[in-house]
């Protein structure tokens, strides 16, 4: 009783559960990962060495032999049954006993191929088997027919004769990789065909048999598909021969037949009547689930109503049996688009609850299970919910306040994406996006509010990268002169080549990005990064490096697409390309003075040193001298005298602009007044102090600011007080240290020992020293007096001491 138990099991899991079936055959033997395609034959020396594993392909082999007939003689019972109860009629005696001879066969042929493969070898077992079918055929033909006269027991012996052949035919495919649980699928088909449509098995089987004997790397799922197609062609091709009329209804017939297997309809209709039944039942939702067709019957294939809502529901309620539910669809099912779904309705359900701020932050963790790699909201969406865990957790109310600054404009920026990657998940996530802007907004508001009712000093020095007009804003001050010059020059007749130089920190690249800001709009500047052209190491890298920047500086600063680049091939000349893709920019943008800011030029020389090619630097020259809607504005920090002799070639025509430190009123309105309604916390004396300490240069003075801001936060007053700048200046120069190694390895040796002997106060004899003290002073870190030399930045001056006992200095 217990081994027929378990075949029974074993045949409901082949049809219904095959993940339990998986994990049941790898418990036996977890070398076989798949045990549709496991191969009997090419086991069963393990079987006979595993008892479990024997026991296991005893009873598929039974359930091959006997499935079948069972199958056949059930539904036989039921149409006699229906017959005799609807329409008081038995159906063709000869018809039954034809078919259970052809099972009867059936169970033969597969004892035939057990009893050969036990006594013989491989290939002659192979051989025999072919043996067989071709004596069952020839004992048909010649002796059967001929000799038996008797209609009846002539259709007999051909059903049992078919039978056997057929038997020994698919127990023989185990030899071409067909798996013993797929054995006992199509005897169990081939039970309902004898018994409901054989034109479903012939298709069937003959495709399954022309993928596996014609190439073994055919997949079975292609033989189906292809049995069903010939099993319709095969159906036309008869009506063309015996008629069309009849020939095209067995076509259809054997189609459908096919196509409703395949598709399990007999199994989904009564699984839809159920699940709508769970829909309208008095059963709480958490409870449905338990009850889903998915944990009876893993192989669903047509899609069933309600299953995404029923989960998106119970989460509410059960979070732990809704999250089991998801787990069992993704991997015991083939339900992963179902589990999608309810992922998603379940991440717009949490996301639509949240009310404050807190709400948003605590998404992240609460939705982390959920895979976002398919939802592009729910991306969006858990990237915010980090942005505004960041947020709150800054340091300071006003720091929190500037980060969910940050955070709304980027909900807009989601917003527009999801538009336009999808319609389903703009609708879905536009009205959380929607939501969770007019909570932030509102969190951000009272952020303000509490932050100007508070002692804390608002921390809006920026320290370190170039400013950005985006985020910086009236941050940046000063260079007024500056931007009036270059417009000038650059709208002239003859308008020269532009070369800014400046040290380092000094602002050059936050002046060029400030410059769309402060020019006309008949002048776009357009921004290319030396430091990323010198990244490359071929004369086409610099080319699409060059095309890519420009392309995406016109976009990000003036809003303009330009036309794309040909790809440069291996075998093209890449600046002929770049030539004829700036002659397509001037017909698209024209009546306009495009100024091409390359900042950090100097770094051009890697790429002559790398590609052994001046070729960059020749096509910038044909800029400059052969288009004259361009202009070129050069910047960095080395001075003209400093660049090697062949640049001469090159910057011809050339208009040198110094950029240099603030002016005394630019550098006070920095200090005082960085931003619009910033508190009062600097005295007249003390703001002079800090300009007189950095000498206007921009990055010294916000890193000051900066440092003297937090040390007035952390002691709780409201005004920087004389002392405070000498007690910061330890956190100035460990926070500035890059900065100010920089600076001093870029140094000649004459030139630190010059630099070292001042800050020191030793005697400095003029004449030994006038060469590295003349360039210092172009550099502007010395000043030249009637006394001698001071220090342009006394800042610089005191880290030099600071660094001299045991610093940097003397090492």
């Amino acid at each position: 009783m217990q081994y027929v138990k378990e075949c029974l099991q074993l045949l409901y899991w082949i049809y219904f559960k095959p993940y339990t079936l998986k994990q049941h055959v790898q418990s036996i033997c977890p070398e076989i990962t798949n045990p549709y395609k496991d191969n009997y034959y090419r086991r069963s020396a393990k079987a006979r060495a595993n008892p479990r594993l024997k026991r296991y392909y005893d009873q598929c082999w039974w359930l091959i032999a006997l499935a079948p007939m069972v199958t056949a003689a059930f539904y036989m019972l039921l149409v006699e049954g229906a017959l005799l109860l609807f329409v008081n009629k038995i159906s063709d005696l000869q018809l039954k006993w034809w078919c259970n001879l052809i099972l009867l066969g059936w169970l033969l042929g597969h004892l035939v191929v057990r009893a050969i493969r036990s006594k013989l070898e491989e290939k002659a077992t192979w051989l025999m088997i072919m043996v067989v079918n071709i004596v069952f055929c020839v004992g048909y033909v010649f002796l059967v027919k001929h000799l038996i006269a008797d209609p009846f027991i002539r259709e007999a012996a051909f059903g049992m004769v078919f039978g056997m052949a057929f038997g020994v035919a698919v127990s023989a495919m185990g030899r071409l990789r067909l798996g013993v649980v797929f054995g006992v699928v199509l005897g169990v088909m081939a039970g309902m065909a004898v018994g409901v449509l054989v034109s479903v098995l012939v298709g069937v089987l003959f495709g399954v048999a022309i993928s596996m004997a014609g190439r073994r790397s055919i997949s079975v799922a292609f033989g189906v598909a292809f049995g069903v197609a010939v099993g319709v062609a095969f159906g036309v091709a008869v009506g063309m021969a015996f008629g069309v009329a009849v020939g095209v209804a067995f076509g259809l017939w054997i189609g459908i037949s096919c196509i409703l297997s395949i598709l399990r309809i007999y199994f989904w209709l009564p699984e839809l009547l159920w699940t709508t039944f769970l829909k309208f039942a008095p059963i709480r939702t958490a409870r449905r689930l338990s009850y889903l067709p998915f944990y009876y019957d893993q192989l669903i294939i047509l899609p069933l109503p309600f299953i995404p809502t029923f989960i998106a529901q119970a989460y509410q309620e059960n979070q732990a049996a809704a999250r089991q539910t998801i787990d069992y669809l993704i991997t015991s099912t083939n339900q992963q688009k179902a589990a999608q779904k309810a992922m998603g309705l379940i991440a717009v359900e949490e996301c639509s609850r949240c009310r404050t701020a807190k709400d948003i932050a605590v998404i992240r963790d609460q939705l982390s299970w959920i895979s976002d790699q398919q939802s592009p909201g729910l991306t969006a969406c858990l990237d915010i919910s980090q942005d505004v865990i960041a947020a709150l957790e800054a340091s300071s109310l006003y720091r929190k306040a500037q980060q969910l600054d940050k955070v709304i404009p980027k909900i807009d920026r989601q917003r527009n994406a999801l538009a336009a990657v999808s319609a389903r998940e703009a609708t879905s996530f536009g009205s959380v996006l929607d939501s969770w802007q007019r909570i932030l907004e509102t969190a951000r508001r009272t952020l303000h509010e509490q932050a100007a009712q508070s002692n804390e000093i608002p921390q809006v020095y920026l320290v370190g990268p170039a400013l950005d007009p985006n985020r910086a804003g009236p941050l940046f001050k000063g260079r007024r002169d500056l931007f009036r010059q270059i417009e000038t020059l650059t709208l002239s007749a003859q308008h020269p080549t532009l070369v800014m130089h400046g040290g380092r920190r000094s602002g050059k690249t936050s002046t060029l990005n400030y410059l769309p800001k402060w020019l006309p709009s008949d002048i776009l500047p357009l921004l290319i990064d030396g430091q990323s052209l010198a990244a490359t190491s071929t004369l086409a890298g610099f080319a699409e490096d060059f095309a890519e920047q420009l392309t995406r500086s016109a976009h990000k600063v003036h809003a303009l697409q330009l036309p794309t680049l040909e790809s440069i091939k291996q075998s093209d000349d890449p600046f002929v390309r770049l030539r004829r893709w700036l002659d397509a920019i001037e017909q698209n943008i024209p009546n306009k003075t495009l100024l091409l800011c390359l900042d950090e030029f100097e770094r051009l020389d890697e790429i002559v040193q790398t590609t052994g090619s001046r070729v960059p630097l020749n096509f910038l020259r044909h800029l400059i001298q052969h288009r004259d809607n361009w202009t070129l504005l050069f910047t960095g920090a080395l001075t003209p005298e400093e660049l090697p002799t062949y640049w001469s070639d090159y910057l011809i025509n050339c208009q040198t602009l110094r950029i240099s430190y603030l002016t005394e009123a630019d550098c006070l309105e920095l200090i005082q007044q960085p931003v619009e309604d910033f508190p009062d916390i600097y005295p007249a004396a003390v703001a002079q102090a800090i300009r007189d300490l950095t000498g206007g240069q921009p990055y010294f003075t916000q890193l000051l600011c900066h440092e003297l801001v937090e040390q007035l936060n952390r002691d709780k007053v409201k005004t920087v007080r004389m002392n405070d700048l000498q007690t910061v200046l330890p956190a100035v120069f460990i926070n500035g240290y890059y900065c100010f190694n920089e600076f001093w390895c870029a140094l000649s040796e004459e030139q630190r020992t010059l630099l070292t002997a001042l800050a020191q106060g030793e005697t400095v004899v003029p004449e030994r020293h006038r060469t590295a003290a003349s360039m210092l002073v172009r550099k502007e870190i010395l000043s030249q007096e009637n006394s001698g030399w001071s220090f342009r930045v006394p800042l610089i001056q005191q880290w030099i001491v600071n660094n001299g006992e045991g610093g940097l200095i003397g090492k």
